[in-house]
């Protein structure tokens, strides 16, 4: 089984969605795919949903292991992988249609060592873009590279790329194993050793935000593991960018750890118990006390202050900007009219008179 693309889906205790999962990957405009689905010690029904795909889908093959974690899993599939590209799909996670012939197109066109783009996210309510990706992805940019557009630095998930096989294997890529966020130390080098890559602006990718007793890795914001491996992820970033031929690029990555990364552990702080927040203040000092000063003056005077009371170790005040902050974001209560107004979908908004509409949305929108 071949394809010029293989994806690698890694499979754990996921039989809610698989399938809807399984059936993006086989709806795909580029037929030229093989699909490697590593079933990860699966203790629910998701291998007889992976197993059933195999059956009927000679695009579709089945590896079975024990337990070995997500790069574990992602390294299995890429040992067995066969195409000139490779893409990871997380297996609750599905592909617009079109994603991979769109992807496969601009590397196709460029040459690019690999191709990223746009996310959107899967909630309760439906589809909606990533807030924190939609500035990087606003404008599709081929042949570019993260020196000359420095916000790719914060473009560090794997999942929402098509690889050249050939980058890869080059550089030995291989994911960390037993540790969380196994995609940074990959994807940010990656960024800074290819030799151009293409940026696009449709949506490529669409990751499920799932929360309860299932929610995912990204989200476990106030777990000293989930802290202690982003720490350990980010400074083998840290150590990888010391020795690249831009001095600069140390700073566009601490910058992006400052007022992105980082801050979304900072934040549910409010959520925290004591230890949890004496491990932080711990870890994340030693790491800003080797942090060039002059990127504090880059941050936005909120975010400025609120790292300055983490080193100033003062966590009863930044607990009080948290709060304060997280009020200021709720604002007013919304009114009857507002609440009914904006449940109204976005083409039907149009046939409201643009006076209401300004009066209760704000906008002529």
């Amino acid at each position: 089984m071949t394809g010029r693309v293989s994806v690698v889906v890694p499979i754990y205790n996921v039989e809610l969605y698989l399938q809807e999962c399984l059936d993006s990957l086989a709806a795909q405009t580029l037929r030229d795919v093989e699909v490697v689905m590593v079933d990860d010690g699966s203790q629910d029904g998701s291998a007889a949903i992976a197993s059933a795909f195999q059956e009927k889908d000679g695009r579709f093959r089945l590896v079975r292991q024990p337990n070995g974690g997500l790069g574990n899993a992602r390294n299995t599939g890429l040992d067995v992988a066969s195409g000139e590209f490779v893409m990871f799909v997380d297996s609750d996670d599905t592909l617009p249609a079109y994603a991979l012939e769109r992807m496969l197109g601009a590397l196709d066109e460029t040459g690019s060592d690999f191709a990223t783009g746009m996310v959107w996210r899967i909630r309760r309510k439906g589809l909606e873009p990533s807030q924190w990706l939609a500035p990087l992805f606003a404008e599709t940019r081929l042949r570019t590279h993260v020196t000359k557009f420095h916000s790719l630095v914060t473009d560090r998930i794997a999942c929402n790329k098509l690889w050249r096989r050939t980058f890869w294997d080059e550089h030995a890529c291989r994911f960390p194993e037993r540790v969380l966020h196994e995609d940074i130390p990959i994807v940010v080098p990656a960024h800074f050793l290819a030799r151009s890559v293409d940026a696009l602006s449709d949506p490529v990718y669409y990751w499920r935000a799932r929360v309860g007793t299932g929610k995912s890795i990204t989200q476990r914001r106030t777990d000293p593991k989930s802290l202690v491996d982003r720490l350990t992820a980010t400074q083998q970033v840290r150590e990888f960018l010391r020795g690249y031929p831009v001095p600069a690029a140390l700073n566009w990555y601490d910058a992006s750890l400052l007022s992105d990364d980082l801050m979304k552990y900072l934040d549910p702080l409010w959520h925290s118990d004591d230890s949890y927040r004496k491990e932080f203040l711990d870890r994340v000092n030693t790491l800003l006390d080797d942090t060039d000063p002059v990127i504090f003056d880059t941050l936005s005077p909120l975010d400025r202050r609120k790292w300055d009371l983490v080193r100033a170790r003062r966590m009863d005040e930044p607990l009080a900007v948290l709060g304060s902050e997280r009020n200021a974001r709720r604002g007013p209560a919304p009114t009857r009219t507002q609440r009914i107004l904006r449940r109204v979908p976005e083409p039907l908004r149009r046939v409201v008179p643009i006076g209401l509409r300004r009066r209760v949305l704000g906008s002529g929108r």
